[in-house]
């Protein structure tokens, strides 16, 4: 008889803490809508590169992943260039947060054709590649998906490296790149013209100069036939350098570049480029020791001093190629050049490292003739 006052006590305690929430469930995180979408930068030397996404999470903190749906689809990157990018996840309820990862688990089937490879490039020869595809790859970026609103984010490989050719049938696929939030981003668009001739097929670079005047790639496309490029995905706050070099078969011009381009919010800007009096090409073979590994993504690029309006001048990228080991010595092989000087880097990745970047003097290109030279990496 003695126990009924206590467990009338406690069931009175007990009363007293639901009454007051301490017992009460959380209020559900808030949610806002995400939409993503999925793009790639120019891929020299190809006119196919066929990869399948199986799915896509997304990541605060490199954690905790939120799955983004199956996208189950196989793309040709150099479809998704120059501003045609494709849909992989229509607006959908995830929470709210800053995503600074996305990863991509890569499809082992052709989601287009079940008798095609899952993963193929063809080069601009015509002579086909199989692709080895990572597993996962993480792409970083931020992406801020408010309470209650919606963000649209993109996902942007890089075209620096990202089919290395192994050898006359194979080459691996390196899939570096960004993610950004398109509501901070912004985007550069123009037109390549000789008079009023537009000038198709033509690689453009969207570029950054640090206080040591080294030019780095921020992004690349090619211009359609009407002689239109779109670079997409900047960082606001940036001085952008737009350069670009037009060559054919048989004549080039000297490569030219914009005035910079002060990106201070997420706009579109312009940056027309107009070129004249086309020359007869040479070019430039560089020769980079050792060999890449298979871990390991190699590519060359040319320099010149190109006059950038009332910048003055800055030693920019004019062409860069992504180089090939099918035999040795590793060879990246740069056409069309229009006569001159050019300075040389060649840069080297190891599992998605940061590059580490060799220099070498500079060397003479002359109309109708092949110059060469050779880098080492230690």
């Amino acid at each position: 008889m003695r126990l009924r006052p206590i467990l009338a006590s406690l069931l009175l305690c007990l009363g007293l803490s639901l009454a007051c929430g301490g017992g009460g469930s959380s209020s559900p995180a808030p949610t806002g809508n995400l939409t993503l979408r999925f793009g790639s930068d120019s891929l020299p030397g190809l006119s196919q590169a066929v990869v399948g996404l199986e799915k896509v999470e997304a990541s605060p903190d490199g954690a905790t992943w939120t799955a983004l749906g199956n996208v189950k689809a196989t793309f040709d990157l150099m479809a998704l260039q120059n501003g045609h990018s494709a849909l992989i996840l229509p607006a959908t309820t995830v929470r709210a947060a800053t995503y600074t990862q996305f990863r991509i688990t890569w499809a082992t089937v052709n989601y287009r054709s079940i008798i095609d490879q899952p993963a193929y490039a063809v080069t601009s020869s015509g002579a086909g590649r199989l692709l080895t595809m990572p597993v996962t790859t993480v792409i970083s970026g931020s992406v801020t998906v408010p309470a209650n609103g919606s963000a649209t984010g993109q996902i942007m490989l890089s075209g620096q490296q990202a089919v290395q050719t192994r050898s006359a049938t194979a080459a691996t696929f390196f899939a570096t790149g960004r993610a950004f939030d398109l509501a901070a981003s912004a985007s550069i668009a123009g037109h390549l013209a000789d008079g009023t001739t537009p000038l198709a097929g033509v690689e453009v670079f969207a570029e950054t100069v640090d206080g040591l005047g080294i030019a780095t790639l921020q992004r690349r496309a090619v211009t359609d036939a009407s002689g239109n490029y779109l670079l997409e995905g900047l960082p606001t706050g940036g001085l952008y350098f737009v350069a670009a070099q037009p060559a054919s078969a048989g004549s080039t011009y000297a490569a030219a570049a914009s005035a910079p381009v002060n990106a201070t919010s997420a706009a579109t800007y312009t940056a027309n480029l107009a070129f004249s009096n086309p020359q007869t090409p040479g070019v430039l073979t560089l020769s980079i020791t050792p060999v890449s590994t298979a871990t390991q993504g190699t590519w060359g690029e040319l320099r010149q001093a190109l006059a950038t309006g009332g910048a003055g001048s800055q030693n920019l990228i004019v062409q860069s190629q992504t180089a090939t080991s099918e035999t040795a010595p590793e060879q990246a092989t740069f056409l069309g050049l229009a006569p001159g000087i050019y300075g040389v880097t060649a840069q080297r990745s190891t599992s998605g490292a940061a590059p580490a970047m060799k220099t070498g003097a500079q060397v003479l290109v002359s109309a109708g003739a092949t110059a060469t030279t050779t880098l080492s990496f230690p």
